[in-house]
């Protein structure tokens, strides 16, 4: 059986440019510049970002005051006119600053995806608060986003005019897309990559989460099934395959989300032999045209092992040609060669002309 390699290419998400801001305006507690990373694209791309109509509008907040609790999944929220934000961050029953009591928060957005979750606070060595969040989550289809939010500890300000609580929120799954190069070197030949699919994906885990850090674990249920469509330009309007030529790359159509950490365990063929490891299993389709007509459909199934990490961006990449476009046979290249030259018929050679 022929084999498609896939190549994986990791793209850390970039941190955004603005940083977190205080503004000295309130004595109430008030949340402010919820920012999010910076997040690479698709043509349908499911996660938050800054941009218009990218941007969550609501998120739930915790926070403690000492070791009080102060805000326990909270509704925080703007409102939306023309996929924009248009009003200040807010939420009910106002809560307000202590002079010199140390504070913690915590936010995760948007709030539907912190319905189960746990924070709390713990004094260090150094007797500062440290703040620890457990959220268990689901992943119904890679289309929810989940981001998170903590600030180091911060002291209640003896002032008239307390600044608001800013956040940068973080990508806490990992983002994956597939590329499909045209490596068949034929000149009227054209391919078109279609259901394109991770078939074993987490269903569900737990994160923990701190100030700058994160860790998945407690995995459950690979059967997930993720659909990232057909191969197409980054300008098209619908989920449909593309023909393209020889050397040309197209991309999955979806971008969607996996729960970062180590891939569910398989068992497959790899070489003649079998192998188990930690890897995602991946189903296509390839159509071969000549000459714009469609003459022959594969399905394939790959392999691809690696461990998402939470705020990564992934681009899975292959190259479909001669070798590898059927799965169970290599295609060999049409060949002409001359191996006889036969002698001139010369029976009946004499005719006559009539006059």
């Amino acid at each position: 059986m022929k084999k498609i390699f896939i190549a994986m290419l990791a793209l850390a998400a970039a941190a955004c440019a603005k940083n977190e801001v205080v503004s000295l305006n309130q004595e109430a507690i008030g949340f402010d510049n919820a920012f999010v990373e910076n997040s690479t694209r698709s043509v349908k791309d499911p996660s938050y970002t800054n941009d218009a109509g990218k941007m969550f509008s609501d998120f739930a907040v915790y926070g403690c005051v000492e070791n009080a609790s102060l805000f326990n999944n909270v509704l925080v929220s703007q409102t939306m006119s023309n996929d924009k934000l248009n009003s200040a961050w807010k939420y009910e029953n106002t809560q307000y600053w202590i002079t010199g009591a140390k504070y913690n928060f915590a936010a995760i957005a948007p709030k539907a995806n912190g319905e189960n979750d746990v924070f709390s606070v713990a004094k260090d060595a150094d007797g500062n608060y440290v703040g620890t969040t457990v959220l268990p989550f689901t992943n119904t289809d890679g289309t929810n986003d989940l981001l998170y939010a903590q600030n180091a500890q911060v002291v209640g300000p003896a002032t008239d005019n307390n600044g608001t609580v800013a956040f940068t929120f973080r990508h806490i799954l990992s983002k994956v897309k597939f590329s499909f190069e045209n490596g068949y070197n034929a000149s009227t030949a054209t391919i078109k990559v279609y259901d394109v699919k991770i078939e074993n994906a987490w269903r569900s885990a737990t994160a923990t989460l701190g100030v700058n850090s994160t860790a998945w674990g407690s995995h459950a249920d690979n059967g997930l099934v993720l659909e990232f469509g057909a191969a197409t330009s980054d300008t098209a309007e619908s989920n449909t395959a593309e023909a393209y030529a020889y050397e040309k790359t197209l991309e999955s159509y979806n971008e969607l989300l996996l729960i970062p950490g180590a891939a569910p365990q398989v068992t497959y063929t790899k070489e003649n032999a079998d192998v188990t490891e930690n890897a995602y299993k991946v189903t296509f389709k390839v159509v071969l045209l000549v000459n714009g007509t469609e003459v022959k459909e594969y399905s394939h199934t790959a392999y691809v092992a690696f461990t998402p990490v939470a705020g990564n961006s992934y681009d899975i990449k292959a190259t479909i040609n001669a070798e590898n476009i059927d799965p169970k046979n290599e295609q060999e290249p049409i060949e002409f060669t001359v191996t006889e030259i036969s002698d001139w018929n010369t029976e009946n050679q004499d005719q006559t002309l009539p006059l």
